[in-house]
């Protein structure tokens, strides 16, 4: 019964994206990737949507430079919506909705292990860990993590994130729609290029730490 619910409730999603889509295509990702960034829970994750944008411009239904700045506009915005929100309201967000937005403390301190070691880089990487988006920048507004530094970092993360995805789009068109649709976790084959990246950096900042102990 349960399955038959949530089944219900995916394809309710789904087909309230495919008709958003459809009468408003270039608009649509952009208000979903801004509504994800504020850390509201989607069905479907935010690389898709940057796909889908990806697709429309393959289309010529929308410029790449209006579409890039499109999105980054929407990311910087939804992100800054939920910094300053977590900035104000942290505490009580993880008990009274946490579970309701895929937010708990557990994951909050995770982030905040990792910031003490790698700083800002937490920020440009961890937000591309699955499940790590809204973590990462909630433990930025509720731990003060400045505001400015925030949003650089963010934006550093974004514009090469933003870059590969309408790629990604624009050169498999209609193929990565049915990639997505057939498989919904193939979106996490994107992802392992940036979780490469975060082992290769903490492989060699735990030899370099072994170095260190082994000159003592």
């Amino acid at each position: 019964m349960n399955n038959f619910f949530e089944n219900s409730r995916v394809d309710i999603w789904a087909d309230w994206f495919k008709q958003l889509s459809l009468h408003q295509a270039p608009l649509a990702p952009v208000f979903l990737l801004l509504l994800e960034e504020a850390g509201i829970p989607l069905p479907i994750p935010g690389d898709v949507y940057l796909a889908f944008m990806g697709y429309q411009v393959s289309q010529g239904k929308i410029p790449y430079l209006v579409a890039f700045l499109m999105i980054l506009f929407s990311v910087l915005v939804g992100s800054s919506i939920l910094y300053f929100i977590s900035k104000r309201w942290g505490n009580q967000i993880i008990l009274r909705v946490g579970k309701y937005i895929h937010l708990n403390e557990h994951k909050v301190l995770i982030v905040e292990k990792y910031f003490k070691r790698y700083g800002i880089l937490v920020i440009i990487f961890g937000r591309h860990i699955p499940g790590f988006r809204v973590p990462v920048t909630f433990f930025a507004g509720i731990s003060g993590v400045p505001y400015t530094t925030f949003i650089l970092s963010t934006f550093i993360s974004v514009v090469f994130w933003i870059a590969l995805y309408l790629s990604i789009g624009e050169k498999l068109g209609k193929k990565v729609l049915h990639l997505f649709h057939t498989n919904p976790y193939a979106y996490l084959l994107f992802s392992i290029p940036f979780l490469i990246f975060i082992v290769s950096m903490l492989y060699v900042r735990f030899k370099n730490r072994n170095k260190k102990i082994e000159k003592k």
